[in-house]
């Protein structure tokens, strides 16, 4: 098999800081003081300036800050048909051992949303299409390709909704045909968003990484579940969700511990525990990991990796506001490369063409990024990723 290179040596996970322009219609809108229509007109004025923004500062891969979603994981599940959307979410309807629940209800916050199968699962219509366009439009047709775009997992409210509660037993009576109808969902997504010009697609899943958390294995046992299957579970509908797609069409995954309002996060542990079914069982071209801070872990898992995968080191963080030292990014890059040499028996210098480095997360998931985090320092911290880049890399940055 041949080694995909990557789009992008520097590179970053897709939200931005919002503008409090797009704060308050959102607001506005849930109030009824404004319509969908009004929303989406400013989301598409903040776009447009953002991505400006990121051609400004040679910022790579251009992305919609997801400006035009609620929340990172909004806008798919809700639109298929066969589902219905939950918001706030009851505590009755989650899944009070999965680490994202877990921590929430903890903290005294709310679960903001779900959506919940009470159909037979299609996708008659691109859900994200409008919203493809919104970035999409912004830049030349040649430029296109340039642009990546995200997406929830399809696993995403199987795990974090009580056992029982994703799908009615009346439409799907076992886990296996939920999976099998919501793969076709995401297939057809797939199909019509490269008809219209995407060529790279993120799936942002922090799910997997929950499963490196001993504590939620834990609770999921006490709920009944084989956790080991559930994973295997998982990552077949991860499979099934991106089969067939183009040979041309670049599919990532982002895997993160959680970046929940202002840098809250689920879990840590590291990769070890998963790693080596994790990266020889997905089908995806590149993996986007979390790398900002001793809660990931270290680099030993990056041995797993296969020759023909890309890994794109999370080692800027996007919790914290202050810049990291560029000397050490560089150092702990080739770290990671020796590790990965070492496993796949390469050079480190082979290894390095199949490497990135981004921040760990995006800055502003569900809308609200880190303390002290603003504009200017998001900026300069995609500004360090590109010229550490640029050092490591310097024929393709």
């Amino acid at each position: 098999m041949t080694v995909t290179k990557l789009p992008f040596h520097a590179d970053h996970i897709g939200s931005l800081i919002r503008p409090g322009s797009v704060s308050e219609a959102q607001e506005k809108t849930n109030a009824g003081l404004i319509s969908q229509e009004q929303l989406k007109e400013e989301q598409q004025r903040a776009i447009a300036d953002v991505v400006k923004k990121q051609q400004d500062h040679g910022v790579h891969a251009i992305c919609s800050g997801e400006f035009d979603r609620k929340y990172y994981f909004s806008g798919f599940f809700e639109k298929l048909e066969g589902f219905k959307e939950v918001s706030p979410v009851p505590w009755d309807l989650a899944r009070l051992s999965a680490a994202p629940i877990a921590a929430l209800k903890k903290a005294g916050k709310q679960y903001p949303m779900a959506a919940i199968c009470d159909g037979k699962i299609r996708n008659p219509h691109s859900t994200y299409l409008e919203n493809w366009k919104m970035l999409r439009d912004c830049v030349p047709k040649e430029q296109w390709s340039q642009c990546k775009f995200t997406m929830p997992p399809p696993c995403y409210f199987h795990l974090r909704l009580a056992p029982g509660k994703c799908y009615s037993k009346e439409v799907y009576s076992n886990d296996e045909e939920f999976f099998s109808d919501l793969a076709k969902a995401y297939q057809q997504e797939v199909k019509v968003l490269y008809s219209e010009g995407l060529r790279n697609l993120q799936i942002d899943d922090p799910t997997l990484a929950y499963f490196c958390s001993n504590d939620m294995l834990d609770g999921l046992r006490k709920d009944g579940e084989d956790t080991d299957k559930m994973f295997e579970m998982y990552l077949k509908a991860h499979n099934d969700g991106i089969a067939n797609r183009a040979d041309d069409m670049h599919v990532g995954l982002h895997v993160c511990r959680g970046n929940f309002s202002k840098s809250m996060h689920f879990s840590e542990g590291s990769y070890e525990t998963i790693a080596e079914q994790f990266f020889k069982t997905l089908n995806y071209d590149t993996f986007y990991l979390e790398y900002d801070n001793p809660r990931s872990g270290g680099f030993e898992p990056l041995r797993h990796l296969p020759k023909h995968k890309n890994v794109v080191l999370g080692v800027v963080t996007t919790k914290e506001p202050e810049l990291e030292d560029a000397a050490l990014i560089k150092t702990r890059v080739k770290e990671a490369a020796e590790v990965i040499a070492k496993g796949q028996g390469r050079t480190a210098q082979e290894a390095m063409e199949n490497i990135g480095i981004s921040p760990q997360c995006g800055f502003a998931s569900v809308a609200v990024g880190a303390e002290g985090m603003t504009e200017e320092k998001m900026f300069a911290k995609l500004k360090l990723v590109a010229d550490v880049a640029k050092e490591l890399w310097p024929d393709r940055p």
